[in-house]
């Protein structure tokens, strides 16, 4: 076995770890991801040479999802500033065979070598507003990198991302707020999803 089939042999050991597979296998996680995957194939019409892109890799498992949904119509880039989730992620969804890999590029959010104007849609799910940290500053980059009239999809934690944020933030630039969803059904897990044109 060689050093990187090691290292995702470890990844596929924590994601069923004591710590991270209480919240894996939990219903409020299936329900999570099943209702951003919903909402993203109902919100979205897939084009020919359409460019999505997804900012903060984690687990995976959302890009793994969206390289799948767009299938071999467009393409697929993963922004992420973690070196080894860049490395792991990239070399995953290579050993798995996936039909319609990520471009991975390494790199902050903030970085200014980043592609402007480049994507037809921008994704920000889960823990990544939060991790990335700078709330407007974040948004600004991921604006930045949508073609014009374009979308930003972004699903948040209501008590960590309340969504009054974003509609303060919205109500300082020329976007639109054309679509949102707040999700209750697990009220200690309460999140939104919203569709907003650059």
């Amino acid at each position: 076995m060689n050093n990187m089939d090691e290292k995702l042999f470890q990844y596929y050991l924590e994601l069923k770890s004591p710590e991270a597979g209480v919240w894996n296998t939990s219903p409020q996680c299936i329900h999570t991801e099943m209702k951003t995957r919903d909402y993203i194939r109902k919100s979205f019409a897939i084009t020919e040479g359409m460019q999505v892109c997804n900012v903060g890799i984690g687990t995976g498992d959302w890009d793994d999802y969206l390289g799948y949904w767009i299938k071999d119509k467009g393409n697929l880039t993963s922004i992420e500033i973690d070196k080894e989730t860049c490395e792991i992620f990239a070399y995953r969804q290579a050993r798995e065979g996936h039909p319609n890999p990520s471009k991975v590029i390494c790199k902050s959010i903030f970085d200014p070598d980043l592609p402007e104007g480049n994507f037809d849609i921008v994704t920000l799910i889960g823990s990544a507003i939060n991790e990335i940290g700078e709330f407007e500053k974040c948004l600004d980059s991921c604006f930045s990198l949508l073609k014009q009239s374009r979308y930003l999809m972004i699903m948040a934690n209501l008590k960590y991302s309340p969504f009054e944020v974003i509609e303060e933030y919205i109500r300082k630039t020329d976007h639109l707020l054309e679509k949102h969803d707040i999700y209750d059904d697990f009220p200690e897990y309460p999140f939104y999803i919203c569709k907003i044109k650059k």
